[in-house]
């Protein structure tokens, strides 16, 4: 599996198709999936784990949430929570892990 974090409009999707397209399942906007699971009621560290059951041609493409002002909303602060955590999680099970500024991906695993 491979992990691609950076900000909003980085150019993650586009590094994605470049690097990975061909042969991978490309899983994006991946932070937008936690914050459904969350309004379902669902874990979703547990949802990753049972995702990532059997799938090693997979990229997944997630937004970085959390640097910033610390929300007043409790569902916002769990949001934020949630993603770091299944971000470490996922960055752990990685075979690579790139962030991408700017269009410009970089290897950090």
């Amino acid at each position: 599996m491979i992990f691609i974090i950076g900000g909003a409009y980085q150019g993650k999707t586009q590094y994605a198709m470049e690097n990975f397209g061909e042969g991978y399942v490309v899983w994006n906007h991946y932070h937008e999936t936690v914050r459904q699971q969350l309004l379902d009621k669902k874990n979703p560290l547990k949802e990753a784990e049972r995702r990532l059951q059997g799938e090693d041609k997979l990229v997944i493409i997630s937004d970085e949430v959390g640097y910033g002002l610390v929300p007043v909303e409790a569902f916002e602060r769990e949001y934020r929570e949630a993603v770091g955590r299944v971000g470490c999680f996922l960055a752990g099970k990685a075979e690579q892990v790139i962030r991408v500024v700017s269009g410009i991906g970089q290897r950090i695993k």
